[in-house]
């Protein structure tokens, strides 16, 4: 089982957050009193400060409160331990310059988190306003420190989910549904937004309903985005599932018909890539034997094994590489298959044994 779960944390290209792996990590909407520095422009005030200046705050910090102030800067700024490392190993000096230079920066009212919620909330945002403030919002969220995303919160990505909703139906908002698709991914690029995501009742399948073969742009961001979700323990499977099944029923169709559909696109190796990752995810994440033999027989009978044979016969180094990863999975279920028939036939022979 532990080759198995090796291999799926391998098919993946696309990394939903550079911190995924730190399931325990807590993130909390706001840092405990006394941990963030205020934020300051030249004037010297900013939403109502009117302490002393950053540069007098940092130089009366002791070492160890530079060190810890520079561990949540580093958090904050959504880096890798790879590329923690080596600021770590900067002298005091250096640290209370990053410091300083993180917050003097100065903050626009009008790119905050608020200023974006109200402008997706405005009942008039339609048509090149929309797309705009969408273009914006992306830049923002992908720009910004991870306080930012957590300030602009579940409101924000309601805000997001709300628009995503009036444009995915409508060929004529379809830059928008793609600028909330790309927003979406911005906004889980990190802990706090992938965990809100997941534990929102209606956004995977709102994100479910843009897996539309006729606007393969869009399609291609969502399938990608719902691969990555899949291997998020504990539940990012179930609820990356649930959403593609609701809108499967919403559509009146077998909930794996618009991913298969995107597997025949000869003329499109990248979304039959990111499709072929699905199904991987899909069909490898679920610990539960059953349950992974049923996922991967209902894809294969909604047209998969038609699409096997060209799928094979693939120039594309990296298609082939999935495919072959969705074949050693088939076979190594086939086999803990036939050891369990195996290992029920003997104690039924040789009950005494």
């Amino acid at each position: 089982m532990a080759d198995k779960k090796d291999k799926r944390n391998s098919f993946l290209s696309f990394k939903i957050g550079k911190d995924k792996n730190k399931e325990k990590q807590k993130i909390s909407s706001t840092m405990p009193p006394g941990s963030r520095l205020p934020s300051y422009t030249e004037e010297g005030t900013n939403g109502g400060y009117t302490g002393p200046p950053p540069d007098q705050v940092i130089n009366s910090l002791t070492v160890p409160e530079v060190i810890e102030k520079f561990e949540r800067m580093l958090d904050d700024m959504n880096l890798t331990d790879e590329k923690k490392a080596p600021l770590r190993d900067r002298d005091i000096k250096y640290k209370r310059a990053m410091l300083l230079m993180h917050y003097k920066a100065p903050k626009s009212e009008l790119d905050s988190p608020q200023s974006f919620v109200t402008e997706l909330r405005n009942a008039d945002l339609k048509g090149e306003k929309r797309l705009k403030v969408l273009e914006s919002l992306r830049v923002s969220l992908t720009s910004n420190p991870v306080s930012w995303v957590q300030e602009f919160g579940v409101n924000g990505l309601n805000a997001i989910l709300r628009n995503l909703t009036y444009c995915c139906d409508s060929k004529s908002e379809r830059k928008a549904t793609y600028e909330c698709v790309r927003c979406l991914k911005a906004y889980m690029n990190n802990t706090f937004g992938l965990m809100e995501i997941i534990k929102h009742e209606e956004a995977l399948t709102i994100l479910s309903r843009t897996i539309d073969p006729t606007d393969t742009m869009t399609m291609l961001e969502a399938v990608r985005l719902l691969a990555a979700v899949c291997l998020v323990p504990p539940s990012g499977h179930e609820k990356a599932l649930e959403g593609i099944t609701v809108c499967g029923e919403i559509r009146s169709q077998e909930r794996f018909v618009p991913i298969i559909m995107g597997l025949g696109m000869r003329d499109n190796q990248q979304m039959q890539l990111a499709c072929i990752q699905l199904v991987n995810a899909l069909v490898t994440t679920p610990e539960d034997l059953d349950f992974r033999l049923h996922i991967r027989n209902e894809i294969m009978r909604t047209g998969l094994i038609d699409l096997l044979d060209t799928l094979d016969n693939s120039t594309d180094t990296e298609l082939k590489t999935h495919i072959q990863i969705f074949h050693d999975h088939t076979e190594e279920d086939y086999e803990e298959f036939s050891h369990r028939y195996d290992n029920a036939r003997v104690d039924f022979e040789y009950p005494l044994l």
